[in-house]
């Protein structure tokens, strides 16, 4: 017996048709208008090669046409944009996608992978995942389904890796910083368990050594990553003495750098005169900020975009590009928020 015929796709309706794929998935979906011209040509290629009866046959049949999107924090619009990217991709050839929010906790991602195991999707896009790594395969073993996962490396089958260069970028970022004098630099951390969050990490304290500067720990406390974990984390920096503070600060996100700027400003003390402060994603308030924030920018939409694109070669079959492992570059923005250390190197005035 001859080999199956494979199933005809969006793209092959698009190109019987003679339209592009976005105007195919309007003809279904019916999200825009589209001319009843282009709509005959559209329905006459769905029929003539039987695209539109095996979609509607069955649910599952339906289903296998959608991906799975799971971003730890649905408030931080750094995940948003990397959203809207796989979205925009994955209309061209009418994939639909559900996001579910872990809200950073690793037991709630955990619980939607199990139940993703046993639904009838074609694939699954992790942003960020928070488990541990034995129990990603003790999940990823239940099913055939692709996956890539985005800021985190793993060797694991039928799975894809896109990661940004971190590491490098705050490595950069502390350069930046010590270039403008200051000599009291720290990182405030985001989650201890996120591959991201050590990357970070590693880049400053790299930096920091080759300059034989260090941070001290109380530097450093904890704190979640989002505008109120940056207020309380710099509120306990002031709450030292002036002359212990850090005069630089890197943050884990922009989201933790708005709130440390708040901090400053409530304590009437000045950015960039007094504290510079980094931050990273580049989400679009960050230019917005008071002062505008100096950050790191991983290219989001971009991400999102490569991560359907890899996700689809997957489900055709060929193995994903670069061996599973991509990396991206994060250029640094500077802006307002950094300037040359105090002359007296951190006695920043007091209200």
């Amino acid at each position: 017996m001859g080999a199956a015929k494979p199933r005809p796709n969006l793209s092959d309706v698009a190109r019987q048709a003679g339209v592009s794929s976005a105007t195919v998935s309007r003809v279904l979906n019916q999200t825009a208008p589209v001319s009843q011209s282009v709509r005959d040509r559209v329905i006459e290629a769905i029929e003539s090669l039987g695209y539109h009866a095996l979609r509607s046959s069955t649910l599952g049949s339906a289903r296998r046409e959608t991906i799975a999107l799971l971003i730890p924090d649905i408030l931080n619009p750094y995940f948003t944009e990397i959203a809207r990217g796989v979205q925009d991709e994955a209309s061209v050839d009418g994939y639909f996608s559900l996001m579910f929010d872990t809200a950073e906790d690793p037991e709630r991602e955990r619980d939607f992978l199990r139940i993703l195991t046993n639904q009838a999707i074609c694939g699954i896009i992790a942003c960020g995942s928070r488990i541990a790594i034995h129990d990603l395969i003790a999940i990823r073993s239940q099913t055939s389904a692709p996956m890539v996962v985005l800021n985190r490396c793993l060797q694991l089958p039928n799975t894809a890796c896109i990661t940004v260069d971190l590491e490098n970028a705050t490595y950069r970022a502390t350069r930046h910083l010590l270039d403008l004098n200051h000599v009291r630099i720290t990182f405030l951390p985001g989650p201890s368990a996120s591959d991201t969050s050590q990357a970070r990490l590693r880049g400053v304290e790299t930096a920091l050594a080759e300059a034989h500067l260090s941070m001290r720990p109380e530097w450093r406390p904890a704190s979640f990553p989002d505008v109120d974990g940056g207020f309380q984390a710099m509120s306990a920096l002031l709450a030292l003495p002036v002359e212990q503070r850090p005069t630089a600060i890197i943050a884990h996100n922009d989201l933790m750098a708005l709130g440390v700027l708040h901090a400053i400003r409530a304590r009437h003390l000045r950015v960039p005169e007094d504290f510079s402060v980094i931050g990273i994603d580049n989400i679009h308030m960050a230019a917005h900020a008071n002062p505008p924030l100096t950050t790191l920018a991983p290219p989001k939409h971009r991400m999102g975009r490569m991560a359907m694109q890899t996700l689809r070669r997957m489900l055709a079959g060929h193995p994903p590009p670069g061996d599973g492992y991509a990396l991206v570059e994060c250029p640094l923005i500077v802006r307002e928020s950094t300037g040359p250390a105090p002359g007296n190197n951190g006695r920043g005035r007091e209200a």
